[in-house]
């Protein structure tokens, strides 16, 4: 019942206000009274929003301004210092129990429209992670009509990568990614996920050759140990896979170089994993045939992509984007 997660959460069910066609709540928090704090927000289609604020009353102002439909408010006082994190740990909690936020920060999945619906469609989106429908990119080609630039912007990074040794390895494994785990890449690109290369990140002691981003965080670094040369690679995957309680050690089993360990990124929300592994066949053979791996992959970037842009366009490397997918998967 909705009663029982409302007080699950730390707030008490029954002193909920009603804050219906209200435009200021200053009367119900007198100056006497303490306004900072979290709060929750119950919209007339039964959704909710968790949120904090040094001052409830100037907050909800705000959110009227926005959402004309709240009908309800519950108010959990707190001190100043604890309110991120106790923000946090109640919006993964509240999501957990079922409950429909609305937020876009600490959730995994998002409610209602979102900005990738203009390009594909919610259905189309459901089939291809759902049923592996391919999503066609037929007449979408970003790279012959951007500017030349900012192409040239990661040109000698993108040289740099090609002439590699085993660029052609590396390409191919990236190629699998893009073509598997992106729906429509080409309609999404630069908009919804972006592509670095060689970014300065680590390189004094794990560098990068490359790192994709989607919304506000990395979700795919492929990159080498300066020291040992070693390869390394690390995703950001959903917890779907893990269905199986013994997935896992299964996974470990067939897969040596591979190790499974909790992730914190913001944008993630609560459903999320980092998946390790340091040898090249290992992570190409993970995402080409082990399929529940493949579904994690895409589960996680569809719900970033449902947040937003991606905040790393500026970083985008053109030629390497077009290399990669314009090539042919073998069969």
């Amino acid at each position: 019942m909705i009663s029982e997660k409302i007080n699950a959460l730390g707030f008490i069910f029954d002193q909920q206000l009603d804050v219906k066609g209200r435009i200021s709540i200053s009367d119900l928090f007198p100056k006497s009274k303490s306004r900072c704090g979290l709060y929750l927000l119950s919209f007339s289609d039964d959704t909710f929003y968790i949120g904090q604020a040094i001052d409830t009353v100037r907050r909800f102002s705000q959110h009227q301004k926005h959402h004309k439909y709240i009908i309800k408010l519950w108010f959990q006082p707190l001190n100043r210092e604890v309110l991120n994190i106790s923000e946090k740990r109640i919006i993964e909690l509240a999501e957990t129990s079922g409950l429909l936020l609305t937020n876009k920060t600490f959730v995994s999945n998002i409610i209602g429209e979102t900005d990738l619906d203009l390009i594909i469609s919610s259905n189309e989106q459901y089939e291809w992670l759902e049923n592996n429908r391919d999503i066609s990119n037929e007449s979408y080609n970003l790279f012959g009509t951007i500017d030349l630039k900012y192409k040239i912007k990661y040109r000698q990074n993108f040289e740099k990568f090609q002439h590699l040794n085993n660029y052609t390895e590396l390409k191919e494994i990236l190629s699998i990614y893009l073509s598997k785990c992106i729906p429509a890449n080409k309609k999404t690109e630069m908009s919804f996920w972006s592509l670095s290369c060689f970014p300065s990140t680590n390189s004094g002691t794990w560098p990068r050759y490359f790192c994709l981003n989607i919304n506000s965080m990395e979700v795919f670094v492929l990159g080498y140990e300066k020291k040992t040369k070693i390869p390394y690679c690390f995703m950001i995957i959903s917890n779907r896979f893990n269905k199986d309680k013994n997935k896992i050690s299964k996974l470990n089993k067939k897969y040596k170089s591979i190790i499974i360990e909790k992730s914190d990124y913001r944008a993630a929300g609560a459903d999320q994993i980092r998946l390790h592994c340091t040898d090249l066949q290992d992570l190409k053979t993970l995402i080409l045939s082990e399929n529940e791996i493949i579904s994690s992959i895409k589960e996680m970037n569809l719900r970033l992509m449902r947040k937003g842009g991606t905040i790393y366009s500026p970083f985008h490397c053109f030629d390497l984007a077009n290399d990669v997918t314009h090539v042919k998967l073998k069969d």
